[in-house]
């Protein structure tokens, strides 16, 4: 399962660089200027297709995912299996190597070998919106979605006010701390507001004898976009700021909101609460006091020698005279706008997301067992609340009901790995928050300008 996180986080880090070009190729409308193409690198199978459904079934529909793992499609074949036989259709399942996912999705198009059914990160919407990729879903499906899933996850899975696919894996973000050294420093209680993360972080750090962190009281992620911009983002909301304007023209993210965001991080490097060198290792291994991340990491912490129970989570400290609000992100089932059997891959889908007479659904069941993630449907959560409820789990659930979704907008992924540039620049102090974020902000401003031409 660690293996299968870390893929993913190099996957997010590679895809700004190579949507761009890929979606260019396809002749997307609203997309930078095409730059010249780069050889295709090799698309290897992380398993040989497995065809699921009826020998005798009249429609064959390719579904490509990175699920390729044994353990994964041990866990979700089966699925597949019951759905295909439901819906009478033979089953194709592609999987590729996480990070080769994008690139198989858009280069299958430009050479004219798309599959039917694509499980993908919402972020991409944008640009698979606009590049029209993708097919929109019945009426029945949207009233679904709508009536079946939480607000911030319908968000999650729309663009320019169409429901584009099925919700799936939800994660969020929270804080998470470290049990035995809150007891240790006299933390009693998980702090609540900034102040308190501040004060408690002090309490939480220890120094060697040449004066070097050796156990911070929080972690900052460096390195990685999402690492370091989700809990900003969740900091910027938890403080009454916004991202972006409402009409997506400008970015909003430079204003007092966001300067005191970032000035809050600064205030725990300043402090000396925050040892840069550190990773997420160091907090597996019990030398990091807090941090602010998703609850697929949850993973990783029940597999370290520490286990599950050493850690804890609580919702995102919030400044003073405002509320705590996380950021969460979806993938989601969508189907390719050139499938000649579109309408029986939305009925496909509708099986694999569909309750089973008051029990959870095919999908519900492969994301709590396969994936040790959180699923999207109400109802899911609800019927699978005995494995998703444990007190680590819990707090992530719980964000759910009031957290805002990663923002889906033109040109997101290059914003956000230009955002993550200069947050670091302000850490290591090359500017200041305010000159960090106008920067970020100008850049931003330039990619949604050019987005809307």
């Amino acid at each position: 399962m660690s293996h299968y996180r870390i893929n993913r986080r190099r996957f997010l880090q590679a895809s700004a660089a190579a949507l761009p070009a890929l979606i260019a190729a396809c002749g997307g409308a609203g997309t930078s200027t095409p730059t010249a193409p780069q050889a295709k690198p090799a698309i290897t199978p992380t398993a040989a297709p497995h065809v699921s459904g009826p020998s005798g079934a009249s429609v064959t529909l390719t579904v490509l995912t990175h699920w390729g793992d044994q353990s994964l499609l041990k866990a979700l074949t089966p699925w597949f299996e019951e759905c295909a036989r439901k819906v009478n259709v033979r089953i194709v399942h592609q999987t590729v190597a996480f990070d080769q996912l994008l690139t198989k999705i858009m280069t299958g198009r430009l050479g004219g070998q798309s599959v039917d059914i694509y499980h993908f990160y919402n972020l991409w919407l944008p640009d698979f919106v606009g590049s029209d990729l993708l097919a929109p879903p019945p009426v029945d499906v949207v009233d679904d979605i709508k009536s079946s899933y939480g607000q911030g996850s319908v968000e999650g899975v729309t663009y320019n006010g169409q429901v584009w696919g099925y919700p799936t894996e939800v994660d969020s973000y929270q804080l998470i701390y470290n049990k035995r050294i809150f007891d240790e420093a006299g933390v009693d209680e998980v702090p609540k507001t900034w102040d308190d993360v501040r004060a408690a972080a002090k309490r939480c750090t220890k120094k060697d004898s040449n004066g070097k962190i050796s156990q911070a009281g929080f972690m900052l992620i460096k390195g990685w976009d999402s690492g370091v911009v989700h809990p900003w983002l969740s900091l910027l909301w938890s403080n009454g700021g916004e991202f972006v304007s409402k009409d997506y023209s400008r970015a909003l993210f430079n204003q007092q909101p966001g300067v005191q965001t970032l000035g809050f991080e600064m205030d725990l490097i300043n402090d000396g609460s925050v040892n840069l060198g550190f990773g997420l290792e160091d907090f597996v291994s019990g030398k990091v006091a807090m941090t602010i991340m998703a609850n697929w990491w949850g993973a990783s912490l029940r597999a370290s020698s520490l286990g599950i129970k050493s850690f804890g989570s609580a919702p995102i400290p919030y400044n003073d005279g405002h509320e705590s609000v996380a950021l969460q992100y979806n993938w989601l089932w969508g189907v390719d706008k050139n499938s000649p059997h579109a309408d029986m891959a939305w009925k496909f889908i509708e099986c694999l997301n569909s309750p089973r007479n008051g029990k959870a659904s095919p999908m519900g069941e492969y994301l709590t067992t396969g994936l040790n993630a959180l699923p999207s449907r109400l109802s899911d959560q609800k019927a699978l609340a005995n494995r998703i409820n444990d007190p680590f789990i819990k707090p992530f659930v719980d964000a759910l009901r009031n957290a805002r979704t990663e923002p889906i907008i033109p040109g997101a992924q290059e914003i956000k790995t230009s955002l993550q540039k200069q947050i670091e620049a302000a850490w290591y102090k090359q500017k200041s928050p305010k000159e960090a974020l106008d920067t970020a902000a100008q850049e931003a401003d330039r990619i949604l300008q050019e987005k809307r031409q």
